[in-house]
């Protein structure tokens, strides 16, 4: 058994008994679970292990339940860090939800992975195997060779990182194709709900505009506006980590494929001529969607600097396409 295998087994009874503990609670809010567990040194010494060990999909893979037909995610890159970390939130049931069975067919992934995700056991896992994209539903483009996420069936979901690999492969398929730039929106929400002492879950409307630029002139924290929090619209973002951009690669996915209860996030996609863009490349914008379709959030207002920083966006993916 896998060293990350033995300590997924060794954390579900303990796991259990926090839910169990939660649910005998009546526990329902985020502030009320992180109570309990604080009043609990056992549960603590849990949570602690699960962030140390960079683990919180177990609690997904907990809960899930195999009960619809198995889909296929095909996963191009699943090589680097990030890819290899996306792989186990998919197949715990963060990506497409916790009843959805899925098999991963993967290119470029490390036979240890491989290996690691089968000795786990999640209940959602049917089956993994090297390939390419023929035949997935949904295509997570992540870095390598770009070619081949062409050959994507028509209707499928592809999601490429970097808005000018997804307008290069668009042009060489009937998929339907976004780019990831969840990963600055997603550390800048971070880095908000840290300044003013929340949960990220309490913050809303961060934009990445572009290649991937954080904006938070329209973002609320806790109930307030962000600029009454940071001094800036355009904040310096630390880079996320390894497990935080897994997590944006995968809830971006989940927000295209299962919908995102209206909340905006940010997705690249076709630029459509609004705020003066033009047309023919992608560019990173406030979307809301539905399942398997995204809509762009129109009328967004937008501070001088704002301005300024998203036409030098326009400039440079338009200079290096």
């Amino acid at each position: 058994m896998s060293v990350k295998a033995a300590a997924v087994k060794a954390l579900v009874p303990e796991l259990t008994a926090i839910s169990a503990a939660v649910d005998k609670s009546g526990a329902s809010t985020y502030a009320q679970v992180e109570a309990l567990i604080k009043s609990d040194p056992s549960f603590s010494a849990t949570i602690d292990k699960i962030k140390a060990e960079e683990l919180s999909w177990t609690w997904a893979m907990l809960e899930s339940k195999p009960v619809k037909p198995p889909v296929t995610v095909a996963v191009v890159g699943a090589g680097s860090e990030a890819g290899a970390a996306a792989l186990f939130r998919i197949a715990a049931g963060e990506m497409l939800g916790l009843d959805q069975p899925v098999t991963l067919q993967l290119t470029g992934a490390d036979s240890a992975v491989t290996k690691e995700l089968e000795a786990c056991g999640f209940p959602l896992l049917k089956g993994v195997s090297s390939g390419g994209v023929k035949g997935a539903k949904y295509v997570l483009a992540l870095e390598g060779d770009m070619s081949a996420v062409g050959q994507a069936d028509a209707g499928a979901l592809v999601a490429v990182v970097g808005t000018a690999n997804a307008a290069s492969v668009a042009k060489t398929t009937k998929a339907s194709v976004t780019a990831i730039t969840r990963p600055v929106e997603m550390a800048a929400a971070s880095a908000l709900a840290s300044a003013a002492g929340v949960p990220a879950v309490d913050v809303s409307n961060v934009i990445a505009w572009g290649t991937g630029v954080a904006d938070v002139s329209h973002a609320t924290v806790g109930g307030k506006w962000a600029l009454k929090v940071v001094d800036s619209p355009l904040p310096d973002v630390p880079a996320p980590s390894v497990a935080a951009t897994a997590d944006a690669i995968v809830a971006h996915m989940k927000d295209w494929a299962t919908g995102s209860d209206g909340k905006w996030v940010s997705m690249g996609v076709p630029a459509a001529g609004d705020y003066g863009m033009g047309e023919g490349f992608f560019y990173s914008v406030p979307v809301v969607c539905t399942p398997g379709e995204y809509k762009r959030v129109g009328g967004v207002t937008l501070t001088p600097e704002v301005a300024t920083m998203m036409e030098k966006e326009r400039q440079a993916i338009i200079g290096g396409a």
